[in-house]
């Protein structure tokens, strides 16, 4: 309810599906000659209506005949209501917005004996003209959602590209075996900025279609990936494992970014205290939400990746250099696109910043061993922090998310000292220990404006606390150090903390004599010693250190950095200094660039395709790649429509024909009371020559209105979890 219009404008484009779905109906038994008394929007109390011959009236204009004439309409033979001078069918809105019907003499859906002798009730007209009515409501959602889909695709729909941005450590993409071309040799892998062309020979237009074919894809089955990296078309094999976060198959990767600054009004205050985080010098500069980076000392950049790769050139052999980023600010609203021409080139600001050295990534523990042939296991989150050595930064709160239980209880900025018994936890083993205890309060010591502060943390039903995480590195204190790394073979290397066994919550004070402020000081130091070293030497290193207890004294100890670790660590550099998640992603538009036909062909290949994959859904469903708790009913629809609104219009017009789809579709679904069901016992009547027994229609009814019911209580309560859970 944060942007009420577009709540509004997704309550009636939901309301004007239904209406189209029941004018189907509606018109189709006009066609079929069958009478049709009422014609209704929405469920539950009348508030308003109109019947010929009462007007429009409060409530139900049926009640006033019955006041009047002692009947209702439905009751009386068509002679009869028309010497009265009433109208055929009433046209009434009704309380819930979210469905709604057209009732029809002799036709009740929960009530198959309320039948009727009546030339022209629903039971007397041909089985083709009754299969023609039914079918029509699914007919008529269908046809809509082409003509939303053509629309749509005329003007042109704005989607996120199918190019990877992040591709998650361990993950089934960072595990991606290649197939190459005979004569090449390709890394194990899918890379940043790589292109996903097809996958199994269909072809992927957005990063949405990388998704749902993850999601949709059978379990432990690979899929062949076909990727364009630079000038050629690498083909890749991976199988999707279910990522815990969604409960969904994934490949582990997030769409690739732009180089503009997201100007979503809900998450510009996180732009601007992130980017001041960066450096005040970009504030400072009118660097911010909708700003566009356009160049990294005088060479143009294309999108995040891109800026990824030009940053790591020019910090190869150091990774302390300053950086001149050039943006271009956003043009004013209202300028005319030759002001905004002009603007362009004037309204350039540089701002020049170093980067910190990048942490280096350290596995923890081995993955299970597997035997041959058998797939990953799913449920395993490998622990993988950022460090350097083995030495581990405090995690902090680098942001809370709006919804999250613990919105009242911690800030951005909260380092973790300690949750639960453990002190000094590493970021994995933050998130273990949340994981672990689900719809649970966990007592935890936080570092907050130079004090300690205890509070509670809670966690919902999937153990997530809600909070977005990263390193502290601009304190002194240690979190606990990591003794061994892990190669994604199992195979364990001793790390330089091992000899240090540095206590969790210690303070790092000089190293090789030298005063360390933080750990991003010690990053640099060590960077320093990496890179001033000969190539296969190694370096002894004097770290001194002071116990968390107050009477501690310093503490010094001697370690090695092994000729490996500093070549790994000469290897890390810096990165683009400014987080990938504060731009907007990389997009792509599908449109049929003003041609009608091709629009027509894009819509109707779209609704094909949308029809595929909700049954797809259903069979993942059914074999539990998909879990029940990913289905949406009414209130997430509404909840996600009003999200989808703030992409603009045409994007909610796509959403609409999505939801149109997935109407007719699960009322083609054989449900006794659903359009599917009832064309079923039409079929039963075609070829058995009568109609099933009252009796089983009844029972079937009973039955499928349990199920409605039960489908409808499961979604209900899956929409309030995602919404307040």
């Amino acid at each position: 309810m944060s942007s009420f219009s577009g709540f509004l404008l997704v309550l009636l484009g939901f309301g004007f599906l239904i209406f189209i779905h029941e004018l189907g109906h509606f018109l189709a038994a006009k066609w079929a000659g069958i009478r049709a008394d009422g014609f209704a929007i929405g469920m539950g109390p009348c508030i308003a209506s109109y019947r010929r011959g009462v007007g429009f009236c409060l409530g139900s204009a049926d009640a006033r005949v019955v006041r009047k004439h002692g009947r209702r309409p439905i009751e009386m033979s068509d002679a009869e209501r028309e010497s009265f001078g009433l109208g055929e069918t009433e046209y009434s809105f009704r309380a819930l917005p979210l469905g709604g019907y057209v009732r029809m003499l002799g036709q009740e859906d929960g009530n198959p004996g309320a039948t009727s002798e009546d030339s022209r009730s629903f039971g007397k007209a041909p089985i083709f003209r009754r299969g023609v009515v039914i079918l029509a409501g699914i007919t008529a959602n269908l046809a809509l959602a082409i003509v939303l889909f053509l629309v749509a695709f005329l003007v042109g729909v704005r989607f996120p590209a199918p190019a990877v941005g992040f591709v998650q450590p361990d993950s089934s993409a960072a595990r991606a075996d290649p197939i190459p071309a005979p004569g090449t040799s390709v890394k194990v892998g899918l890379q940043p900025g790589d292109r996903i062309v097809s996958i199994d020979g269909d072809p992927v237009a957005t990063f949405i279609d990388v998704r749902v074919a993850a999601a949709m894809a059978k379990p432990d089955e690979p899929l062949n990936l076909v990727i364009e990296r630079g000038n050629q078309l690498i083909a890749f094999v991976a199988t999707p494992e279910k990522d815990p976060s969604t409960g969904l198959l994934s490949l582990g990767v997030t769409p690739s970014r732009s180089l503009a600054l997201t100007d979503v009004a809900a998450s510009r205050d996180v732009v601007v205290r992130a980017l001041a985080r960066v450096s005040p010098k970009l504030a400072e500069a009118g660097v911010g939400p909708g700003a566009t980076l356009v160049a990294i000392d005088g060479e143009p950049v294309t999108n995040f990746a891109n800026a990824v790769e030009v940053t790591r050139a020019k910090l190869a052999s150091h990774d302390a250099a300053a950086l001149a980023l050039e943006f271009e600010l956003p043009t004013p609203q209202g300028s005319s696109e030759s002001q905004a021409a002009a603007l362009s080139t004037r309204n350039r600001v540089t701002v020049h910043i170093t980067p910190e050295p990048n942490l280096d990534l350290i596995a923890s523990e081995a993955r299970p061993k597997q035997e041959s042939g058998e797939a990953p296991s799913a449920d395993f989150v490998p622990a993988v922090d950022a460090g350097i050595a083995g030495f581990v930064p405090l995690a902090r709160v680098d942001g809370v998310v709006p919804e999250s239980l613990n919105a009242a209880t911690l800030r951005e900025g909260d380092v973790f000292l300690r949750v639960g018994s453990t002190y000094g936890p590493r970021t994995s083993e933050l998130m273990r220990t949340f994981r672990a205890a689900p719809n649970a309060t966990l007592p935890a010591l936080l570092w907050r404006d130079g004090a300690e502060v205890a509070v509670d943390v809670r966690t919902d039903a999937k153990g997530r606390v809600g909070i977005y995480l990263g390193p502290a590195v601009d304190l002194p204190l240690l979190a606990r150090a990591i003794p061994a790394r892990f190669d994604a073979d199992g195979n364990a290397t001793d790390t330089a903390a091992k000899s240090v066994q540095s206590m969790p919550l210690a303070t790092v004070l000089s190293i090789d004599g030298a005063p360390v402020a933080n750990f991003a000081e010690l990053r640099r130091k060590i960077g320093a010693i990496a890179h001033a070293a000969k190539e296969g030497e190694s370096r002894e290193i004097v770290l001194a250190f002071r116990d968390p207890s107050p009477e501690a004294t310093p503490n010094t100890v001697r370690t090695t950095l092994t000729a490996e670790d500093l070549a790994g660590i000469r290897s890390l550099g810096a990165e683009f200094p400014i987080p990938e998640v504060l731009f907007d992603p990389e997009w792509t538009v599908l449109t049929a660039n003003g041609d009608p036909l091709k629009a027509i062909a894009m819509g109707f290949r779209q609704t094909v395709t949308m029809v595929e994959q909700v049954f797809l859904t259903i069979d993942r469903v059914s074999r539990g790649s998909v879990g029940v708790d990913q289905l949406q009913g009414p209130v997430g629809i509404l909840h996600t429509g009003t999200q989808v609104a703030s992409e603009g219009f045409m994007f909610m017009l796509f959403f609409l024909a999505l939801i149109s789809v997935n109407l007719a579709v699960v009322n083609l679904l054989p449900i006794p009371i659903a359009d599917g069901g009832l064309f079923l016992f039409l079929l039963y009547e075609k070829f058995r020559g009568r109609p099933p027994s009252i009796a089983f229609q009844n029972a079937a009814a009973m039955a499928g209105i349990a199920l409605v019911a039960g489908l409808f209580l499961l979604t209900f309560y899956n929409d309030l979890a995602r919404l307040f859970g």
